[in-house]
């Protein structure tokens, strides 16, 4: 910087109000600045500058993967939509490792990052509880009791309800032999996902059956919905539609229901659950919940700039935001007649 202020003919602290658009300066001081930038190839460090000013301009997006369609496409509101306007998103995938979660929302990462939007996998609401909150932190998921007196903020997604919603519009069709595919690891959403489920059977009055319920151990492999499906149809138990997790799951489900003869929608009416891009475009067109994708995206930054923008982040107390859900009904959920019916396998 010293040496494009004797360049230019002035200060380094007028370089510097230059470069980051603050003091006051004349135009033609501007010009001579950027001349001499431009001339001697200068590039600005963000993160050195951030050493000064104690912030880098930065986010963290920490996901799962991003193989799953659902947290591709959350990534890219989150990069493009207006409210991260001026921030750089840095996507750190966690893999399924608690050692990895930690590690992104320990202190090793506060140099780089103002702030981290997170969706926990791997650890349990108790095990990422216990870390010190050193950076503001939005957690993507429901707010567990214990969060209520931390600095954290949460958006929740309509799992349960967005469930309940798909499941009674399949009781609303007529099924009464509903399956499902679920995930069951915590703390992810099987668990609401599958409460959802379960309490529309029982408004319906429709005793749960484990026999109709599959679990799996990642939802958000392709394989999964493949494997799930199978299993279920070698158990020759009898069902008339399946509620599937997320549309990961769904679509590789709908590949094998149809390969092994069991029609979609007429014998077995099918719903996901994300409303990723694909889903409109699977033959037939996939029923599925839409969480609003980009409603989640822009509250999580908003919670986030905010918590940022304070003088001290840790003053302002844990908010909670939900963004609701719609039904896509699609061609996969509606038939005029059906039959209960188990395929071979």
């Amino acid at each position: 910087m010293r040496t494009v202020a004797e360049k230019a003919g002035v200060s380094a602290k007028t370089v510097s109000n230059v470069i980051n658009g603050t003091g006051s300066f004349s135009a033609e001081t501007e010009h001579r600045v950027r001349a001499a930038i431009e001339e001697f190839g200068y590039k600005i460090n963000p993160f050195a500058r951030g050493l000064r000013s104690r912030r880098t301009g930065t986010i963290a997006l920490v996901l799962p993967n991003v193989h799953q369609p659902f947290y591709a496409e959350l990534a890219e509101q989150i990069i493009t939509g207006p409210e991260t306007q001026g921030l750089k998103v840095l996507v750190e995938t966690t893999r399924a490792s608690a050692d990895r979660e930690r590690t992104a929302l320990s202190t090793s990462h506060g140099e780089l990052v103002d702030g981290v939007i997170y969706v926990p996998q791997a650890l349990t609401p108790e095990e990422y509880l216990a870390l010190p909150v050193t950076q503001p932190t939005v957690v993507l998921g429901e707010r567990p009791a214990g969060a209520a007196g931390l600095s954290l903020d949460y958006v929740e997604i309509a799992d349960e309800q967005g469930a309940h919603a798909a499941v009674s519009h399949l009781l609303a069709q007529g099924r009464r032999r509903i399956a499902a595919i679920c995930e069951q690891a915590e703390p992810r959403a099987g668990a609401r996902r599958l409460n959802g489920y379960s309490r529309a059977l029982a408004e319906a009055g429709i005793p749960y059956d484990d026999s109709l319920v599959i679990g799996v151990a990642d939802a958000d492999l392709w394989s999964s919905g493949a494997g799930a499906v199978t299993r279920l149809l070698r158990t020759r138990v009898r069902f008339d539609a399946l509620f599937c997790h997320n549309d990961v799951v769904a679509i590789s489900a709908l590949s094998v229901l149809e390969r092994s003869g069991v029609a979609v929608p007429d014998d077995v009416a099918l719903t996901g659950f994300d409303d990723i891009d694909a889903a409109r475009f699977t033959s037939p067109s996939l029923t599925t919940v839409d969480p609003q994708r980009e409603s989640i995206a822009r509250t999580a930054v908003a919670l986030l700039r905010s918590r940022m923008d304070a003088e001290d982040f840790r003053e302002l107390p844990g908010r909670r935001e939900s963004t609701g859900f719609v039904l896509q009904v699609r061609s996969s959920s509606s038939a005029a007649s059906h039959t209960p019916a188990a395929a071979e396998a």
